[in-house]
């Protein structure tokens, strides 16, 4: 097992820095602040064992000038030595981060917590990307958003607290899993990658988002009520998909007042996943659409392949009042389970105090 360096405050250095040097899986360096901090680490990283392979590299730092300097002579050293996993996380947001973190040709694993930066990523050998704090703010059509046609062997991107601000494409050939965290696109966002089964969206607003979810299996939304924006799937329909979660949240218990399109917008969404096997609805979703029982009865039960449905208290405030409050609706057990009468009906308490096995005549709770 490959034991590089780890720096952390513990022993005194010449220049008076406490520092502790120990084995570990990786280098970690923590707010570059000066630069006679900026010259011992340096000295350290020249003068350790070059033939003990580096891992990884977590790099946090702050925005200074002094700081981008030394941040491009790790970066340097980084690639140079064929390092697999890199961090970075830039803690102040005045500055962007230098244009020599985004190219490795070994990087496979890539976390960047930054400030705006239009560097187009150039990792061919990279299989996994998270980014957070990123804002994409290139045109429509002229190259410029093509921020991961480099990065040929992707296969899970997670963007965090994101800003997109034109039209933008995810374009990637390998692609397995997507997961789009607290993100803002005011325009549309394309999702072009055939081998997608996994995809989550997690408290976005999206104006319009494309994906093709011909192999999605795993399908994950969650939303503030009011803020729904629905996927666009398109005409390709679903063929495996295996398990769904679908959950609305109020801003705050007293608000309850569910309109009409929620609801519409709510069972639209729940229509195009009539593959799935195992659906689980957050509470408030359930009670969102069993608000507006005449427009669940337009509309028959999309689901014919589904074992088990769960309802999911966990996540509501006052659970356990919600818990004995809300519940499911004539109208809506018809669209749900009617053309699935074998499926399991699991009512998920906030306690979770006991498992049983039950069928749909004999509702499960735990």
């Amino acid at each position: 097992m490959v034991k590089p360096l780890n720096l952390e405050r513990g022993t005194r250095d010449k220049d008076g820095q406490w520092w502790n040097e120990r084995e570990s899986s990786a280098f970690i360096f923590v707010n570059f602040v000066n630069r006679k901090f900026a010259k011992f680490v340096n000295h350290v990283v020249s003068h350790r064992n070059h033939q003990i392979k580096v891992s990884s590299v977590n790099l946090r730092f702050r925005g200074t000038a002094v700081n981008q300097g030394f941040v491009k002579k790790i970066a340097k050293y980084v690639f140079a030595h064929d390092v697999q996993k890199l961090s970075v996380h830039q803690i102040s947001r005045d500055t962007v981060c230098p244009p020599c973190l985004f190219g490795s040709k070994s990087l496979k694993h890539f976390t960047l917590i930054c400030n705006t930066s239009k560097t187009r990523l150039d990792f061919p050998a990279l299989t996994t990307l998270r980014l957070n704090c990123f804002k994409l703010t290139w045109g429509d059509g002229d190259g410029d958003g093509d921020l991961f046609s480099k990065c040929v062997n992707l296969k899970k991107l997670t963007l965090e607290c994101f800003q997109v601000h034109k039209v933008f494409d995810i374009i990637t050939p390998r692609l397995c899993s997507l997961i789009l965290n607290q993100g803002y696109c005011s325009k549309t966002m394309n999702v072009i990658a055939p081998k997608l089964q996994n995809l989550t969206m997690l408290h976005c607003t999206i104006g319009n988002l494309n994906v093709s979810p011909q192999k999605l299996a795993s399908f994950c939304y969650t939303s503030w009520v009011g803020l729904c924006v629905t996927p666009h799937f398109s005409n390709h329909g679903f063929h495996s998909l295996n398990k769904a979660s679908i959950c609305l949240l109020c801003m705050h218990d007293s608000y309850k007042a569910y309109k009409e399109e929620d609801a519409r917008k709510t069972i639209n969404m729940l229509q195009k996943l009539h593959s799935v096997k195992y659906l689980t609805l957050g509470a408030e979703t359930l009670e969102c659409i069993s608000s507006f029982p005449d427009l669940l009865s337009h509309h028959s039960s999309p689901f014919s392949n589904l074992i088990c449905l769960t309802i999911d208290y966990s996540m509501m405030e006052n659970k356990d009042v919600a818990y004995k409050k809300v519940k499911m609706s004539t109208e809506a057990t018809n669209f749900l389970l009617h053309n699935s009468p074998t499926a399991t009906l699991i009512m998920k308490s906030p306690k979770r105090t006991h498992n049983t096995c039950q069928f749909l005549s004999k509702t499960k709770t735990e």
